[in-house]
């Protein structure tokens, strides 16, 4: 494939991740910020409640290997990546539903209704969280089946640059869909904002779905499945792919080095928009637009490392020196809000942005080599189980340690309980960098390929 014609495969690609970093801002961002500030309801609960998309990652790992194993007019990822599409788009427009019903009781005073609303936004985001399973999964795995070891940092930076490009046009575009409402006092306007909001966005994030996989994957054909050496029709049990997976040491390291740096990455998440509200007065759309600040660091150093720094100074070097940097401006963050600085906070999140863009970018360059062309799917359901679990205690974690800190302060918006939570999230991204220089990629691919070709010989035996 021409280098040309590869770019725009992968920016076309990149359009799935630009839809999942805009629902992340609904989500993470809008609902969450609102939840919390707007309608009282406890950190810890709304942690709780959208955290809960991530308690079904378990999940990935099984529709990895069925997408690995899927012969459904000749596609296997397609059908997966779509119908999952499909599915969190009407659960999104649920849980804006449900978001409002919780305002509803806020607004009354009604701390059980609250509550038990708050539970039932708990289980939306369950299914949620299937959905997204069923889809992001497969999808990683197109990545490797439509691309070469050569190619892939590259593809890595077009493509998660695109995620950064949906956070910060999502940030942009939905605190201007909600207009004027972000500066009214009244939560009637704020409400009548959101109302708007979910009615829209579902239907376009679907409609760019469909753009952006509609025809990429290559169909399966009667002679592409008697290819020489990565047969089809060699498909691989449940069973017998747990048994590759143990069979390098490499894979239970890195699943623990990938859980602890995405749970550091994150921790913020759940308690970035209230520290703006809290520490910087800063209205819904302003904090809705720290997303866009965020992204655009993250953009820049997800957009040059599979570039600059990954040939240069390999994966590992890379990822070292993308978690010293995180490290640093995530306490940059804490100490702008010591001077109660609001310049110096939106600098050192751009560059917290950019670091964290940097170690993001030679994570997944790892993640991506560690698969095996035959269990593409189920390598990257492993890989995407780690990161969404350790996504989702990272926003539970957030909230959590924000209740926490916030019984020794007082109260859960000082500025104390939230620069406990960064000092936190600091130490955990120094740690996984240093840890990520131990992957040996070469060692895992020796034993993946040795316990592939003794599976296969015996499952045709």
């Amino acid at each position: 494939m021409g280098s040309a014609r590869f770019f725009l495969l992968a920016i076309r690609l990149g359009l799935f991740q630009a839809c999942l970093g805009a629902l992340s801002v609904l989500t993470l961002g809008i609902f969450n910020r609102l939840l919390i500030e707007e309608f009282a309801v406890p950190a810890a609960l709304t942690a709780l409640a959208l955290g809960c998309q991530q308690l079904v990652a378990f999940t990935r790992v099984w529709f990895g290997q069925r997408s690995d194993r899927c012969r459904w007019r000749g596609l296997r990822r397609t059908p997966f990546i779509i119908g999952g599409a499909a599915a969190f788009c009407v659960l999104t427009w649920i849980a804006g539903r449900l978001v409002l019903w919780i305002a509803a009781a806020s607004m009354l005073d009604d701390a059980s209704a609250v509550t038990v609303r708050g539970l039932l936004l708990a289980a939306v985001f369950l299914l949620y969280g299937l959905a997204i399973s069923a889809s992001s999964t497969p999808f990683a795995a197109l990545l490797v089946d439509v691309s070469t070891d050569k190619q892939r940092p590259v593809l890595v930076s077009i493509v998660w640059s695109m995620l950064m490009v949906g956070i910060v046009a999502g940030a942009i575009l939905l605190s201007s869909f909600l207009g004027s409402s972000c500066a009214s006092a009244e939560l009637t306007d704020v409400i009548d904002g959101v109302r708007r909001l979910i009615l829209v966005a579902p239907v376009v994030i679907f409609v760019l779905v469909l753009i952006a996989i509609a025809g990429v994957e290559p169909r399966i054909t009667s002679n592409s499945r008697h290819g020489k050496g990565q047969s089809n029709d060699q498909e691989i049990s449940l069973a017998a792919s747990w048994t590759i997976l143990r069979a390098s040491p490499q894979v239970g390291y890195f699943f623990a080095v990938l859980s602890l740096f995405t749970f550091s990455l994150f921790l913020q998440e759940a308690v970035l928009e209230p520290y703006g509200g809290a520490i910087f007065a800063m209205d819904v759309c302003a904090t809705t637009r720290l997303n866009a600040i965020w992204g655009i660091g993250t953009l820049l150093g997800i957009a040059t490392t599979g570039f600059l720094f990954v040939p240069r100074l390999g994966a590992q070097r890379t990822a070292l020196l993308g978690g010293l940097l995180s490290a640093v401006f995530v306490l940059l963050i804490v100490v702008a809000g010591g001077m109660n600085s609001e310049p110096v906070f939106k600098g050192a999140l751009f560059l917290f942005g950019a670091a964290a863009g940097i170690s993001t970018n030679a994570s997944l360059t790892l993640m991506l080599g560690l698969t095996s062309p035959l269990m593409a799917g189920t390598f990257i359901g492993v890989w995407g189980l780690a990161q969404a679990y350790a996504r989702g205690l990272a926003t539970i974690g957030g909230g959590a340690l924000l209740s926490f800190f916030g019984q020794f302060t007082g109260s859960q918006n000082s500025f104390s309980a939230y620069a406990g939570v960064f000092i936190v999230q600091a130490i955990g991204l120094l740690i996984a960098g240093v840890m990520l220089l131990r992957v040996d990629t070469n060692l895992f691919q020796r034993k993946v390929e040795q316990a592939l070709a003794s599976v296969l010989t015996s499952e045709l035996d």
